[in-house]
């Protein structure tokens, strides 16, 4: 944390290289904003202030925001291949091997994926709600990365960060029965799904490593200080951007470097 920002930055994905990730959280916002650290222009914020969290995150991450490449996000099992900045239509992952471009996703109780192949330099940022786990989205981005780059399933590394919960996350027929049943539990009647534990099985299957992936602890839904949820606050939810981006060696924020 610094000056008050709150960022979550992986401990072991894609350590010893020159990555730069993290994902912001609802902590260290400009005074003013109606949903703390929100980076998203779509939910009704003063768009000014949007800029100024903006600009305080992906300053304090050393990313410029003229390198982004940013997600129109739409709940499918698109991936998309970004040689350049700029705003991506009708798709939920994006893969990469450039140097400072940096990929973005955007979340509120979606799963936020991060995977690296470090020998090709192959990187993928998926935003896996339910829908796009259902549809196998991080199975699709292995596969765009090995087809793309000549990536290897088994070399794969993979940070899950904070998303909806498998102690919060209560779902209907229609969302059980769309994911793997190992995904949900029932507790006095209710269903819940565990979206995170669903990407690893999914990744798994797909050859990545199960040593390999790294999964954040936290639900988004529970941890109402820490995280923005859509679940849980509705229209009053702001939304979290993760990235992640290829550095040129020796510039790498948000992972140690070995």
């Amino acid at each position: 944390m610094s000056g008050g920002l709150s960022i979550v930055r992986p401990s072991s994905f894609g350590r010893g290289t020159a990555l730069t990730t993290g994902l912001s959280t609802r902590i260290g916002g400009v005074p003013g904003s109606l949903f703390g650290m929100n980076l998203s222009f779509s939910v009704g914020d003063d768009p000014a202030i949007v800029h100024q969290n903006r600009a305080r995150f992906f300053g304090e991450l050393g990313v410029g925001i003229t390198e982004l490449a940013l997600m129109q996000q739409v709940h499918g099992s698109m991936v998309t291949r970004v040689d350049a900045p700029g705003i991506y239509p009708a798709c939920d992952a994006m893969i990469t091997n450039c140097s400072r471009l940096y990929l973005c996703v955007t979340v509120a109780d979606c799963v936020p994926v991060f995977l690296l192949d470090r020998a090709v330099h192959g990187l993928a940022v998926v935003h896996a709600g339910w829908r796009g786990t259902a549809a196998g989205i991080v199975s699709a981005a292995v596969d765009a990365l090995t087809v793309a780059y000549g990536a290897l399933p088994s070399r794969i590394e993979a940070f899950i960060g904070p998303a909806a919960g498998a102690c919060c996350y209560e779902v209907g027929a229609e969302v059980a029965g769309a994911l793997d049943a190992g995904s949900i539990t029932v507790r006095n009647g209710k269903q819940y799904a565990d979206l995170k534990s669903a990407n690893v099985a999914q990744l798994v299957r797909a050859g990545v490593s199960a040593s390999l992936i790294e999964v954040h602890p936290a639900c988004t839904i529970h941890e109402a200080a820490s995280y923005h949820s859509h679940r849980r606050d509705g229209y009053r939810s702001g939304r979290m951007v993760g990235v992640a981006g290829i550095s040129p060696k020796g510039q790498a924020t948000g992972v140690p470097v070995e």
